[in-house]
């Protein structure tokens, strides 16, 4: 893959803002368990993973009205990939009930 270029970033994400902000929830989505939509990704950094996947355009920034909220900015291009923290929820029974 050739090197991330800021300016090819930020014409492909029509702005800086929305750039850093889908980076930002496509990074969390992969440490919650998401798998990585390139092959060269970097398993310790996810910034820099979900950076290759936006240059790579394997995800489209969706611009809704009003506030749309955070999870929902980007759209998976490719949708065959499954994610670990689905399995693991359906191993586990999902996460423990707290008594009140």
């Amino acid at each position: 893959m050739k090197d991330l270029r800021i300016d090819e970033m930020i014409a492909k994400a029509q702005n800086k803002f929305l750039l850093v902000n889908a980076t930002i929830v496509r990074a969390k989505q992969i440490l919650a368990g998401s798998l990585p939509y390139v092959d060269d990704f970097d398993p310790t950094d996810a910034i820099t993973t979900a950076l290759k996947e936006l240059s790579a355009e394997k995800l489209k920034i969706k611009i809704g009205k009003g506030a749309a909220k955070p999870l929902e900015m980007i759209e998976e291009v490719e949708k065959e990939r499954p994610s670990l923290a689905k399995e693991e929820k359906k191993k586990t029974g999902g996460a423990p009930k707290k008594k009140k």
